[in-house]
This record gives C-alpha cells, structure tokens and sequence, in this order.
C-alpha cells in the first residue's frame, strides 16, 4: 500500500490564497494519477484565522475515492469531526492508533495538544507497538537536528531522541516546520506551497510504502514558487560584470524549467559597497527582467554604500578572494561566508 502525506497549508479562504488550494488540489490530482488512495494530512490544515471548512470539504468529495485523514496541528487544533461533512474525511482530534490495511505497520496519530509532548502519548500506545513496524505521524518539533520555525519561538509538542530509542518506530512523519528536511526517519513534509517569500523554492509531498518501507518525493505543481535572495556586491573594477554573474549563477541554481518562470516571485536585498548605485540598481533590474518581483518591491539597495576609495576597493577585493577560499563549515550555525565577508568590509570602510 502506498501513502500520500502533506502538512502546513494553513488554508483559509480561496479567494484569500487561492495557490493554497490549488497546491493541495494538485497533489489529489497526482494522486488519481499514480492509483494513490489515502492522504494524510500532518497538521495545520487550516490557518488560525480560518473558522470555515467548507470549501475543503467540498474539496474532498470532489476527489471521493480518496480517503483524506487528518491530525490538527496546533493552528488548528479546535477542527474536529463534527465540523465536516465529506464521507472521505476523517479528523483525529485524539491520539489514535490505526490500521490502514491488512498485513501493513499500523499508523499512531498524533494531533497536536498544547504543553505535552509527543512521548507522553506514545507510551500510552508503547504495549501495541512492533519494534521498527509502526509508523508515527505528529505535528510538533524534533528536538534534534532541525532547524527551529523561527516565526514561532518555543517548543511545540516535542519528539526527543530518547522518543525513537525507546519505542523504534519505522518511520516518522511531522508536520509544523514547513522547509522540508529528511534526518534518517524523521521527516519535515514541509508546505506545499510557500505561505510567503519566507518559504522558498519548489514545493514537495511525500509517498511512504509500507510494503518496501521507501520514501518517493513528488513536486507540487504550484501557482507561485519564491525565492529570496541576498547578494554582497564589491566595487570591483566592473561591477555590472560581477553582479551580472553572480546574478546568473543564482538563479541557474533554482534549476527552473521554462514555465516555471512566469510564475517566479523574487525578493532580491544587496549588501556591500558600490562606486555607481544607481547603475547598479539597473543592472539588477535588467538582469532579473524575467521575473515578477514580490509585491513589486524591486530590489532593496538599503544596505549598499557609496565606496570611492580605490586603496580600500583593493583591500576588500583581496580580502574577499582569501575569504571565498576557505574551506568552511556552514552547519552547525556557524556564519556563512558572506556574512564574514560583510563584517570584514564593515572593518575596512567604517572609520
């Protein structure tokens, strides 16, 4: 049996963000397509702000051969049963332990419950589960080795180490952090579709089979994909040449296919020094002219100052080409290199 799982659309109304329907529509559209039959949703659902559930419930009995289950998270930790009327659909708004099919891991639902954590209730559960042969689903953090919702300090509903070590589930699935991360069997669903130019990049869900116990990815087909990028310019000898380059190396990166363009959304911030800012914010424009800017912000110069120091000019150049060469860690929240880059052109060009 093969499982769909996404999380963190944070629905509200359609014509509010209609690309968040249309995210979790293609993904049942993908489903028909690949014979799938079962989507679980791993919590926030809806957005805090949304009270009214019938446009997704219609949703789903559009797509009646799709049996859609779903844990609140803790945006919407009020939805229940009651709220919905759709034959397909099923809330657990209590922790359950389910079968999905004859001769496969059982699944434990976890929803989100303020102030517990996830240990508490898998205990609760612990004499009915097969080591490494249930699978959890939650939505709250992994206490290690993730990278925190820096929109939402605290701790929500944890998952400790300890967790895993002591009742051994097969596979994990959580929903609340919306970049998608994989670390062995935990796995960050991630949005799939980016709430704002925060969540960056193509959008993914996910396809668990309990039979090989392997993990598929899939993209989300979604009306907007995000990008928000920085740059550290240098008054370098040619600086249109620099940027320009260093603009074309970004965005081959993005690794976009031709129609995906269109519906590219950017939000471009430059740091550094400059010898002709104006010109600058020109070439920027000219360079990214095939794509739509967020909120038609344009590019945001703030933090670009005016450097006509040619003896400075040299020393930021050299300094620059001594950071790019070192071989640096960038995990384990250690600063990028282009952070250090701007903190050493601080020291050069402020007095």
């Amino acid at each position: 049996m093969k499982i769909a799982f996404t999380a963190d659309l944070h629905l509200t109304a359609s014509q509010t963000y209609p690309e968040r329907y249309d995210a979790l529509e293609n993904i049942l559209e993908q489903m028909v397509e690949g014979g799938l039959s079962t989507l679980i949703i791993a919590g926030d659902l809806f957005d805090e702000t949304s009270q009214n559930y019938a446009e997704f419930d219609k949703l789903c009995s559009k797509y009646k051969d799709i049996k859609v289950l779903v844990i609140p998270g803790n945006h919407d930790s009020v939805l229940n049963q009651q709220e919905v009327t759709a034959a397909n659909l099923e809330i657990y708004s209590e922790p359950k332990l389910h079968a999905l099919a004859e001769n496969a891991p059982p699944f434990l639902f976890l929803p989100f419950k303020k102030g517990k954590t996830m240990g508490e209730f898998i205990s609760g559960f612990a004499s009915d589960l097969e080591e490494n042969n249930w699978v959890l689903v939650g939505h709250g953090d992994w206490a290690e080795g993730y990278e925190p919702n820096p929109f939402e300090p605290g701790v929500y509903m944890p998952l400790t180490r300890s967790d895993l070590e002591n009742f051994k589930p097969a596979q994990v699935f959580l929903g609340h952090i919306h970049k998608a991360m994989d670390k062995g069997k935990v796995h960050y669903i991630g949005s799939p579709c980016g709430l704002d130019i925060r969540e960056t990049g193509r959008r993914r869900w996910l396809i668990y089979d309990t039979v090989t116990g392997k993990i598929n990815s899939k993209t989300v087909d979604s009306r907007v994909i995000f990008f928000n990028e920085s740059f550290v310019i240098l008054p370098v000898e040619d600086e249109s040449d620099y940027i320009k380059k260093e603009i074309a190396e970004r965005i081959k990166s993005w690794e976009l296919e031709e129609e995906e363009i269109p519906k590219t959304q950017i939000k471009v911030k430059v740091y550094g020094y400059s010898s002709e800012k104006r010109k600058l914010m020109e070439t920027i424009r000219e360079a990214f002219r095939e794509f739509t800017f967020y909120k038609n912000w344009g590019p945001d110069l703030t933090e670009v100052s005016v450097a006509e120091d040619i003896n400075r000019a040299e020393i930021s150049n050299q300094v620059s080409a001594w950071i790019d060469k070192l071989d640096w860690d960038t995990i384990n929240n250690h600063p990028s290199k282009e952070l250090i880059l701007m903190q050493a052109l601080k020291v050069i060009y402020e007095d």
